[in-house]
């Protein structure tokens, strides 16, 4: 019959041992990074992106083209339905090619619904690209006059304090 003290003891020396070897880091990010004498920052990408005027004013761009093309949109629907409306005041020669012209005019209104959204989602696809780009550059630059050898997104960090924060100083070199 074994001696449960040998396999507590057993145990423990090995835990020391993994420890000692670096085995099991015990060390946080921070800690470690502090220890070799670096420096950390964290940055909300959201609430500056959300922040940053020119997201605004890009925002504010791409509401327009909306509208405009619902608007084109709108226009394109009201004159298919008007056409339908007419349907059952024509006589049967004109009824046919008035149903071939409305016909036309919905797979027009459909092929120009997914233009439409392609366009905006293009242009919307390269807003936020040139956006996340120019924070990614005042990032870099802020890094880079403060010494720090690494900047994290929020959203990769579970814990830290308000001292690691440089959200609000990026935001105020964006605007």
């Amino acid at each position: 019959r074994e001696n449960p003290m040998n396999k507590k003891t057993v145990f423990s020396l090995a835990l020391l041992s993994f420890l000692a070897l670096g085995v099991c880091p015990a060390a946080t990010a921070e800690e470690s990074a502090s220890a070799q004498g670096g420096k950390i920052g964290v940055v909300s990408v959201d609430r500056v992106f959300k922040e940053y005027k020119a997201t605004q004013a890009k925002e504010a761009e791409l509401q327009k083209l909306t509208e405009s093309k619902q608007a084109e949109r709108e226009k394109k629907v009201t004159e298919i339905r008007s056409l339908g409306d007419e349907l059952a005041l024509l006589n049967d020669e004109y009824r046919e090619k008035q149903k071939a012209t409305i016909e036309q005019k919905l797979q027009a209104l459909v092929a120009f619904d997914q233009q439409a959204k392609a366009a905006i989602g293009d242009q919307r696809d390269d807003a936020v690209s040139g956006l996340l780009k120019e924070i990614e550059e005042v990032v870099n630059s802020m890094a880079k006059e403060k010494g720090i050898d690494l900047i994290l997104s929020d959203r990769a960090v579970l814990y830290r304090t308000d001292t690691y924060d440089l959200t609000q100083e990026v935001i105020t070199v964006l605007n």
